[in-house]
């Protein structure tokens, strides 16, 4: 099945990750509850623009959620995505994992569902089992049936059974890799909370440049600048992931800032708009 979007929502729009390190390091029980946050008036907007995106016509679609800083606080406190040590407080921290990332899960919905999206949640840790963190298999048979019927799959990080660690962490991008493998989207949007790829943070200095088209042959140079910050690697695991689609034969992949009113549907209508590109070259 070739369908029309694949989109993802990365975690950094839709909770408040910059105080993820801050409330790992304290333990603070303010700190913590920061972190363990959602952010209602992004999730609220972002549901608007898929809302206004699906009453536009784009119907065939599939949501991927970001686990935000709620999964991946109790991720990194538990150890989880080491995988499984057979302690007992690791196991009872999954359960926590889950706790946190459910209630990101419901906010999502119950917007989508108020922007008349009708959405089905699936679960990673039901589709798919890994090896060393990587997908060896996985049964993506009921998306296909959801979408010929109407309803848009939505699907986040989660912890899956692994062959070798017992479980571990399956980030939404590389669903992602595989689920563009089996539906053959005509466009695949990450949605952050920037406009794309920078050449500084700019979150850290407001006059830092854009870098609004990178062939495959320059992601890797990008790579290499950008340090790892959470479970999944954060923006370097989202390059990373965007580098393997366009090896698979993706002629191109946006990343965007989601959180800006109508950057998704002038995505998807060609029209311009700040974001940056990745190609492959010609």
């Amino acid at each position: 099945m070739e369908i029309d979007l694949i989109l993802k929502i990365g975690g950094s729009s839709i909770s408040n990750k910059t105080l993820l390190a801050k409330a790992l390091k304290s333990q603070s029980p303010d700190d913590v509850e920061e972190a363990l946050m959602i952010n209602k008036q992004n999730i609220d907007h972002i549901a608007a623009e898929i809302g206004d995106l699906y009453s536009s016509g784009v119907k065939k679609m599939i949501i991927l959620t970001g686990v935000g800083s709620p999964g991946h606080f109790v991720v990194l406190q538990h150890g989880i995505h080491k995988g499984n040590s057979g302690n007992i407080n690791q196991h009872l921290g999954l359960v926590d994992a889950q706790i946190a990332v459910n209630r990101l899960r419901q906010a999502l919905l119950k917007a989508f569902v108020e922007n008349k999206i009708p959405v089905v949640q699936l679960y990673a840790s039901s589709i798919f089992e890994s090896n060393k963190m990587r997908i060896i298999r996985g049964d993506t048979s009921n998306f296909d049936r959801f979408i010929e019927n109407g309803i848009v799959p939505v699907i986040s990080g989660d912890v899956v059974p692994d062959l070798t660690m017992g479980y571990s962490v399956l980030s939404g991008d590389q669903i992602l890799l595989d689920l563009v493998k089996k539906f053959s989207p005509w466009k695949i949007i990450f949605g952050s909370d920037v406009d794309g790829v920078f050449e500084e943070d700019p979150k850290v200095n407001l006059q830092a440049k854009l870098i609004p088209k990178i062939p495959r042959s320059h992601i890797d140079e990008v790579i290499d600048q950008i340090s790892t910050g959470d479970a999944s690697g954060q923006m370097k695991g989202k390059l990373i992931e965007i580098g393997n689609l366009l090896d698979h034969g993706q002629e191109e992949i946006i990343l965007l800032n989601i959180t800006k009113q109508g950057r998704l549907l002038d995505a998807m209508t060609e029209n311009s708009g700040p974001n940056s590109k990745f190609c492959v070259e010609s």
